[in-house]
């Protein structure tokens, strides 16, 4: 499944760089992650658990910061996760790229190409693409609530 979402960030692009590049400060504004251990500088492992319809699920898997390009604004990141009490899995390749739309506000375009696996998989799209809209927004609304309040 493809997906693409842009959502506006109140931080200048610099900021918002500077904070999304740095994969535990994204798990503290992700609901539901309750772990997230770097290995090396790129390279981490973690657990989410989201709900989904009616499953609750609970991944765990690693995530690769394979290029930051401050010079494009782009950044991406490959994850693999499973769920092992449900029988699902998630492989995701996620291209970020932030766009300066004034000196205050950033909008972070995300593209994502999800393989999701197993029961998961199966509820279809539109509630898969409802649960990723919504998280995508509720990141947004806390990235900016964390880097308003570093700058108070």
């Amino acid at each position: 499944m493809k997906f693409a979402q842009s959502c506006i960030i109140n931080a200048d692009r610099e900021t918002v760089w500077d904070f999304v590049m740095n994969i535990e400060n994204v798990a503290t504004c992700l609901d539901g992650v309750e772990a997230i251990h770097p290995i090396d500088a790129d390279n981490y492992e973690g657990t989410l658990r989201v709900k989904v319809g009616p499953v609750a699920l609970s991944f765990q898997g690693t995530v690769h910061v394979e290029s930051r390009d401050r010079d494009q604004w782009r950044g991406v990141v490959r994850a693999e996760a499973k769920d092992r009490r449900v029988g699902g899995a998630v492989r995701a390749h996620m291209d970020m790229n932030l766009i300066a739309k004034s000196p205050t506000q950033t909008e972070m375009h995300v593209e994502l190409d999800a393989h999701i696996l197993g029961k998961i998989g199966e509820y279809g799209q539109p509630v898969i693409r409802k649960k990723t809209d919504s998280m995508l927004q509720a990141f947004a609304a806390q990235v900016s609530k964390r880097l308003l309040s570093q700058q108070v």
